[in-house]
């Protein structure tokens, strides 16, 4: 294995670094794959401004939230820096003599384009926003005020030698909704895992192949900038804003007391194409009060269909798996209770190998993935082994390809972020194993829109297909999306999107959240419109 990579911290000169930006530090200090000789201060700070009303708006949230972690804490790093190198961002030629791998900026700090040439793969910053609000001002504010479902965020590489930056990871997260505090805070927490997540990649894989899988975009600056679009607001423009987020809020609060919204299973007598689906045509199991069923999953067995599903109880706070099998006439039997523990358990991913049926239920909520499989197909069930353990791993999808098992999951790298936005991989030469090996380019997948397992992945004329929640929407589980699989290699995933399946009034439909099938009967969960 290589020798570890020389990272270089750009701070300002009080060295200081927000707190999110602390657990970056303390990362890469405790990894196994880089070390931080030297820090680099900057005498150019960046200084937020905004007109009186925006600073007391921003005065009234800390005081509300102030019981929220802050992200952006100041962190006096005084004592790191005695075991470390020293220098001023000016001082170019002293630099060079580290032999940098890489230079990483505070988001506080500016820094000369000189500086670049100090490190061999130049500047990695961290970004806010994306699209529109890519660099606006303030950073996670314009989101809120505007009730935007996500916020992005991106790590940025600036090169030596040119005026092109690359993007090495995009993520786009749920907005916090009516809070600038609180969803600036959760895109800064998120934002902690990029660097580390990417240097460790760039370190498995050598700076020749890892430049070759990310997109090179030119800089430049937004248009809605030189507008001034979004930018600080001023005292009326900040006046309205902060009543019409008090009108969200309450109309929101109205919402969760006069509706629940209730996911239920679906189904119709078709084949699936992988090209359209027209939800209008199906029709829904009968939902039991006080309960919810979702992550739907159908098995065939001699003739028999059998949809196996989370049975949510609102009285006890957690789902179990059950199963009811699906008649001639379009009528289900009862539900029978197949697996039921202290934790929750979810999205029984059910699947055949070697005549033998498995199944794979989601149990994140005891930090494995457990394995079971079955002995009277489908009603008994016996535990074989944890595949994980100490994880979160959310909906454990797997697939068989190319003489190895690959496992597809949702997790989150800070305990205060989304597990909807950052899909993780897996790969193992044999099933039984609890020897998973995690893919370098992980996380595979980063934007809401597009990322949490939907259902089995199931492959068409040899090519892969695999379903994901579309949950950029401040309804969860809103749509879904298929994904064509383009590349699945030991060091580099790649996937691009079919088509999307998306609820609306004409399918009676106000979420669609899995989508799984047969040759003759496709089965999802959805919200019914009322």
């Amino acid at each position: 294995m290589a020798q570890s990579l020389c990272i270089g911290f750009l701070i300002t000169e009080s060295a200081e670094l927000p707190a999110w930006e602390f657990e970056i530090l303390q990362q890469i200090l405790n990894s196994d794959f880089a070390t931080v000789p030297v820090f680099i201060l900057s005498p150019k700070r960046i200084i937020s401004s905004g007109s009186f009303l925006f600073r007391l708006f921003r005065r009234f949230e800390n005081v509300w939230f102030r019981h929220s972690p802050d992200a952006f804490k100041l962190i006096t790093i005084t004592e790191l820096l005695k075991n470390s190198s020293v220098f001023h961002s000016w001082d170019i030629n002293s630099l060079k003599q580290f032999d940098l791998d890489i230079i990483y900026s505070s988001c506080l700090v500016s820094y000369e384009d000189g500086i670049i040439s100090a490190a061999r793969s130049g500047i990695w910053s961290i970004n806010f926003g994306d699209g529109k609000y890519k660099e606006g001002n303030p950073p996670a504010f314009w989101e809120v005020m505007n009730n935007e479902a996500v916020t992005g965020s991106s790590l940025e590489v600036q090169l030596p030698k040119t005026e092109k930056k690359v993007t090495v990871y995009a993520g786009r997260t749920s907005s916090v909704p009516y809070s600038v505090k609180n969803n600036l805070n959760s895109i800064a927490w998120k934002s902690s895992s990029f660097f580390p997540c990417r240097i460790k990649e760039y370190f498995l894989l050598g700076p020749e192949i890892f430049f070759r899988k990310y997109r090179i975009d030119s800089i430049q600056n937004h248009q809605m900038l030189r507008q001034g679009k979004f930018t600080y607001p001023g005292n009326i423009t900040m006046f309205w804003l902060f009543f019409k987020n008090i009108f969200l809020y309450i109309r929101y609060k109205f919402r969760i007391i006069f509706t629940r919204k209730r996911f239920t299973i679906l189904f119709s007598n078709e084949q699936f194409n992988g090209k359209s689906i027209e939800l209008s045509k199906f029709k829904a199991l009968p939902l039991p009060g006080k309960t919810f069923w979702g992550d739907p999953f159908i098995m065939k067995s001699e003739h028999r269909q059998f949809v196996f599903f989370e049975e949510y109880v609102y009285k006890t706070g957690k789902g179990h798996i059950s199963v009811v099998e699906m008649n001639i006439d379009n009528t289900c039997s009862d539900p029978v209770t197949l697996l039921e523990r202290q934790y929750h358990l979810s999205y029984p991913f059910v699947f055949e190998w070697e005549e033998s049926f498995y199944m794979i239920p989601e149990t994140s909520s005891n930090k494995t993935v457990e394995l079971y499989k079955s002995k009277d197909f489908p009603f008994e069930w016996e535990f074989v082994m944890n595949l994980m353990e100490n994880i979160i791993l959310i909906d454990a999808t797997l697939v068989y390809s190319d003489g190895k098992w690959w496992m597809f999951g949702n997790t989150n790298f800070h305990p205060f972020t989304s597990l909807n936005d950052q899909l993780v991989l897996f790969y193992s030469d044999s099933l039984i194993s609890n020897k998973w090996q995690a893919h370098p380019q992980n996380p595979v997948v980063t934007d809401i829109s597009n990322c949490r397992p939907a259902g089995k992945i199931f492959r068409i004329y040899n090519d892969l297909y695999r379903p994901a929640q579309n949950n950029a929407s401040q309804q969860y589980g809103y749509a879904l999306k298929l994904n064509k699989i383009i590349t699945l290699t030991a060091i580099e995933y790649k996937e691009e999107e079919v088509f999307e399946i998306k609820p609306d009034k004409k399918n009676y439909l106000s979420a669609v959240h899995t989508i799984n099938f047969t040759e003759d009967l496709i089965v999802i969960d959805g919200i019914l419109r009322k």
